[in-house]
């Protein structure tokens, strides 16, 4: 079977993109499953987690290659989880693409840059389990390369207005666009609250899905919101933690590395072992908003 492509998208910053991308290749790593990152952002953050800096100042066979049909080389990444039968392997980004954007270097044309490579590379398409697509906030070439190429989008949000409003911004602005001229049977496998404070109850997650529920019902056609899950927001909410927050911002020399950050904090492990839990379970019985 063809591997899975999630791709992780909001189109507000600093929702979390990154580390949820992040912790779903660490949770499907302990279930042993097999894992390609691909780094779509210019600003390289999934790739600074695991990268040295000097290693992503220029990269010439990442994913931008990947795109334009060239030599591309998927690095292999220790997470630190032992006795684990699965893998995890990155296409990293660089900081050099920010240029390449910039000068209209890139095969900006063509949504299908990357699902096309996808589909014809044997190196990935006949040994890994899942691609996990990372995504800028900005509607980027790149963005949309990820939106084409995914079987499944995951949107990350916190509790701000903003970022709310960012997911819904994507649902009702991005989403049926990319529904309608797909390749793929594309699927909204949910909204996960990530980098949440505890002090919110759970009526305040049930509200919150009923006025997602009743946004989607009544600003998207039916041939759209069919293909969102029926209960919208996980049910697994990532909370706040130190060490996590800002692990993708922190320089990688003084960084906890995340196999420690989570193994030292056994509820947000037990949280990341739920929500890929969650994220397998949406897979294999998708059913969408009636």
């Amino acid at each position: 079977m063809p591997p899975v492509t999630i791709t992780i998208a909001n189109q507000k910053g600093g929702t979390g993109k990154t580390t949820l991308a992040t912790l779903l290749a660490y949770g499907l790593l302990l279930k042993n499953r097999r894992v390609l990152l691909l780094d779509l952002d210019p600003q390289a953050h999934l790739s600074s987690m695991f990268l040295k800096i000097t290693d992503i100042e220029k990269v010439d066979n990442g994913v931008i290659q990947l795109a334009q049909g060239e030599r591309f080389e998927i690095r292999k990444i220790d997470l630190g989880v032992k006795g684990s039968r699965g893998s995890i392997g990155l296409i990293p980004s660089g900081l050099n693409y920010i240029v390449a954007i910039f000068r209209g270097q890139i095969p900006s044309w063509d949504p299908f840059a990357v699902y096309r490579r996808i589909a014809n590379e044997p190196a990935i398409n006949k040994y890994y389990d899942y691609i996990i697509c990372d995504t800028p906030p900005e509607l980027f070439p790149p963005t949309i390369w990820g939106l084409y190429a995914a079987d499944y989008v995951i949107i990350p949000s916190n509790y701000e207005e903003l970022s709310i409003a960012g997911v819904r911004l994507l649902l009702k602005e991005v989403i049926p666009e990319v529904v309608y001229a797909a390749k793929k049977d594309l699927r909204i496998l949910g909204i996960v609250l990530i980098n949440v404070t505890r002090r919110h109850k759970q009526k305040s997650y049930d509200d919150l899905e009923k006025s997602f529920v009743k946004y989607i019902k009544r600003g998207l056609p039916r041939v759209v919101y069919e293909r969102i899950y029926s209960k919208p927001l996980f049910n697994t909410v990532i909370h706040r933690y130190r060490g996590l927050s800002d692990l993708v911002y922190t320089p990688r020399k003084l960084r906890t590395p995340l196999s420690r950050v989570l193994s030292s904090t056994k509820q947000l492990e037990n949280e990341v072992k739920s929500f890929v839990d969650e994220v397998e379970k949406r897979i294999s019985n998708f059913v969408g908003v009636t």
